[in-house]
């Protein structure tokens, strides 16, 4: 009896057990398991690019501030690269030329320089589709290595938007032409430059600021017009901007571009705004003549249809035939502010209207007066009459030793004069060949009678 009940309990164990050690079933997962509609649109890749001991400065200074952007310091110089931000990435190129010590002034060894180190410059352009390319043109690294890195950028297809100072006057007369001849081999590999002479930091700034926070205002003014872009392509709007809508604004080559960002509060807001919007004092042109804009209008759910009109109306003004994308952003945190960032494309070339043609004042046709008729009088005194003695045509008759030949009278004729003369002459001379022809006791008879007859 006990051994059976010891089997029945081990038989229920044991089946308890194949119970709980049972395999659960395993569902069968796809293999692809579809990805939400977020993730399968690619997310716009910006990159910045700070080359040179200046352009590095600016983008390490401006990466602090900015997010959603990737940065980049490329310089030949080792120790400047130590000193950018820990927000950038950096890269050193040209380090069998230079020795990783720079390139002074001497813009063929920069442009040497990129050329050697292609293939690693290459790799900052794959998989980005904007790419803003900062230097302080005017140095051997920024002026040389600039234009080589504009060419690579376009054969990888990268929309590439230049952002170049130039340098001060007092920097000296060899610094600004490495700038001007750096710029001259840029333009056509960029689709869109921006162009900032140092000279006008004295617009912002007073002289006797210190140098470095005179930079820093240069960069910070810098930061802020780049945070507007990017917010343009990333941030949701109520009117959205894309980057589809960024890629046909800077299409093109070498246009000359206007960024710019500005914002304002108040009764007078958009006036206000648009002032500060429109004459940037970095730049030494504005958007007239623009081919393409692009503006965003950033503010709290209050701004009104009024205001929006107001602030488009003002930008279209400076060239109706361009091409014009807006959009409208609303973001409580604005409270009774208004921000717009603008990128003009195509400016410098100000459009101009055309001057009324006044209409010409009809001349007055004078009434055709009739030629009076000359008088007679008139006519006698212009023609004088000749004389028959004079007018009467001489036969040229031999002259003898003694005597001397007479002087030809010269007068003028006109042809019916003479035709008459000559009518008469013939005359004559038909009359004596009649006599000639008469026989001779004829002509003494003839003679007879005539003589008779007198």
């Amino acid at each position: 009896m006990k051994k059976s009940k010891k089997i029945k309990r081990a038989k229920k164990i044991s089946q308890k057990r194949k119970i709980r050690t049972a395999p659960k079933p395993v569902e069968k997962k796809p293999a692809n398991p579809p990805k939400a509609a977020a993730e399968l649109v690619r997310r716009t890749k910006i990159r910045i690019i700070g080359l040179g001991g200046g352009g590095g400065s600016i983008v390490s200074e401006i990466a602090r501030d900015l997010k959603r952007a990737d940065f980049v310091v490329a310089n030949t110089d080792a120790k400047a690269l130590k000193e950018a931000s820990k927000h950038t990435r950096v890269l050193q190129f040209g380090q069998e030329i230079t020795g990783g010590l720079g390139c002074g002034m001497d813009a063929r060894l920069g442009q040497k320089a990129a050329r050697d180190d292609k293939a690693k410059i290459a790799k900052l352009f794959q998989g980005v589709d904007l790419c803003i390319l900062v230097s302080c043109l005017g140095g051997g690294t920024g002026s040389g290595a600039a234009p080589e890195l504009a060419r690579i950028g376009r054969e990888a297809g990268t929309i590439v938007f230049g952002i170049f100072t130039l340098p001060f006057k007092f920097e000296g007369g060899k610094k600004s032409y490495l700038a001007k001849n750096s710029l001259e081999k840029l333009i056509p590999n960029l689709n869109a430059v921006s162009i900032i002479p140092n000279e006008n930091i004295f617009k912002i700034i007073d002289k006797k600021t210190p140098l470095r926070e005179a930079f820093s205002t240069i960069n910070s003014r810098l930061s802020e017009n780049l945070r507007g872009l990017i917010e343009m392509i990333y941030m949701p709007g109520l009117i959205n901007i894309d980057f589809a809508d960024v890629k046909t604004i800077l299409e093109g080559r070498g246009k000359l571009t206007y960024l710019n960002s500005a914002q304002a509060q108040g009764a007078n807001r958009a006036e206000e705004v648009l002032k500060e919007l429109l004459k940037s004092p970095l730049n030494e042109y504005n958007i007239a003549g623009a081919e393409k804009m692009l503006f965003n209008i950033t503010a709290s759910q209050d701004i009104g249809m009024k205001e929006v009109e107001q602030i488009s109306k003002t930008i279209s003004d400076f060239n109706r035939r361009a091409k014009i994308i807006f959009g409208v952003s609303q973001d409580n945190n604005y409270k009774d502010k208004v921000r717009i960032s603008l990128l003009a494309v195509g400016c410098g070339r100000e459009e101009k209207p055309k001057p009324k043609s006044k209409p010409r004042p009809k001349k007055k046709r004078r009434p055709k007066t009739k030629p009076k008729p000359r008088s007679k009088a008139r006519k006698k005194a212009k023609r004088p009459a000749l004389n028959k003695k004079s007018a009467a045509v001489s036969v040229p008759v031999a002259a003898s030793d003694n005597e001397e030949e007479p002087a030809k009278a010269l007068t003028r004729r006109n042809a019916l004069d003479l035709r008459k003369e000559v009518e008469k002459v013939e005359e004559e001379m038909e009359a004596k060949e009649k006599k000639w022809d008469i026989p001779a006791f004829l002509r003494r008879k003839t003679q007879e009678n005539e003589q008779t007859s007198k």
